[in-house]
């Protein structure tokens, strides 16, 4: 036990459980009007239970070596596809979208989980064919994509088509971190943006049904491109996000005092829009604090996949990063209108516990990663 105090990267777990108790102060200020009334609220008594118990996961998480992972592998990803084919069977419909389990004490997002099971499927993928092959080969790459296709086509089809590419994501960064050719890399990532253009087009210029597009994903995108197309439609979040973030200034109007987001002239403000609710209730400098948390979390991640010795490792850490990071630069992008609207959450920040625990488990196997990197040599593991 001291060993694992001394060696326990508290850089990280500060940066971590930092914005998660920002995330709680934020929520809980876009449902009252002052921290005395939002103490002994339900939601705020809630927030903290799951603060207080993803902090444990984090931690129990971190404790067990990474590496018995490898051996219960393939479980897992059988577990992450009956997950994704149960909500097709079981699931509970909203907003045009069937995604969740509904367990009885919590709504169950599948796919967030799922996302966290892939990190650990694909890097013990990568670790087994480069374990016999280096460098990586075209089929590596071949057998990489499939792996991640199957449990992304399941969702696109629930429909997600954010968190569909969550999982491109972690493919490219586990196999752009493990060293595979990032000509390769960059030739299917051309190849991929351009399949996607092309469907676009012939949906929207075509009539052409593609089974993933919605209309609201094309209204989203049009939106995107010129917002003032429907101002009042599809192009509504997206204004009322700019405006909230513009109207908070340097300073921002202060925690449990921003009245665009209490009078709910700000759509989605608890989860896909909560970095306008950032901006406007805590201005340019909250922004700026828990961006820098972001950055000081992304480095120390960074530097322990660096020293980091085996393929599998490097994996699981790269496979983290990608998915927060995407996360992160796709939220931020989406609420001042550099990205189009998509509904990923901000990572520890926005509303939502399957995402918030998924988030945590992937900080604790990046501890795990972390503690146990000094026992082997760069190898399969």
């Amino acid at each position: 036990m001291p060993r694992i105090l001394k060696e326990m990267d508290w850089i990280l777990v500060i940066a971590a459980v930092g914005l998660s108790a920002i995330g709680v102060l934020l929520v809980a200020s876009l449902n009252y009007t002052s921290l005395a009334e939002a103490w002994g609220s339900p939601l705020m008594r809630t927030q903290l239970l799951w603060l207080g118990l993803g902090v444990v996961l984090m931690f129990g998480v971190a404790l067990v070596d990474y590496r018995y992972l490898r051996r219960v592998s393939r479980v897992l990803y059988v577990i992450a596809l009956a997950l994704l084919v149960a909500v097709f069977f079981a699931g509970v419909a909203a907003g045009g979208a069937t995604r969740w389990l509904d367990l009885g004490f919590l709504q169950l997002q599948p796919s967030e989980i799922v996302k966290v099971i892939i990190v650990v499927t694909l890097a013990n993928q990568i670790a087994r064919r480069q374990g016999k092959e280096r460098p990586a080969s075209w089929g590596d790459l071949v057998w990489s994509g499939l792996h991640v296709l199957v449990p992304a086509v399941l969702v696109l089809i629930q429909p997600d088509l954010g968190t569909s590419l969550v999982f491109a994501a972690i493919l490219m960064g586990e196999l752009f971190l493990t060293g595979h050719n990032p000509f390769q890399l960059v030739l299917l990532s051309v190849m991929g943006l351009g399949s996607a253009i092309g469907l676009v087009v012939a949906n929207v210029s075509y009539g052409v049904e593609i089974f993933f597009l919605k209309p609201h994903m094309v209204a989203r995108l049009i939106s995107f491109i010129d917002p003032a197309a429907d101002p009042t439609g599809a192009g509504y979040q997206l204004q009322q996000s700019i405006i909230a973030i513009g109207s908070g200034g340097f300073a921002g109007n202060g925690l449990f005092r921003g009245m665009t987001a209490q009078l709910s002239f700000l759509p989605e403000q608890h989860t896909d829009f909560v970095f306008s609710a950032l901006g406007h209730q805590l201005g340019f400098v909250g922004i700026v604090l828990v961006m820098s948390l972001f950055l000081i979390l992304f480095m120390r991640m960074f530097s322990i996949a660096i020293n980091t010795h085996d393929v599998f490792g490097l994996g699981i850490v790269a496979g983290v990063i990608s998915l927060l990071f995407f996360h992160v630069i796709v939220n931020a992008g989406m609420s001042v209108g550099i990205m189009p609207v998509t509904g990923l959450p901000l990572p520890f920040i926005s509303y939502g516990r399957s995402a918030f625990l998924a988030e945590m488990v992937g900080v604790g196997l990046v501890l795990n990663v972390a503690l146990h990197k000094s026992d082997i040599r760069f190898g399969v593991g």
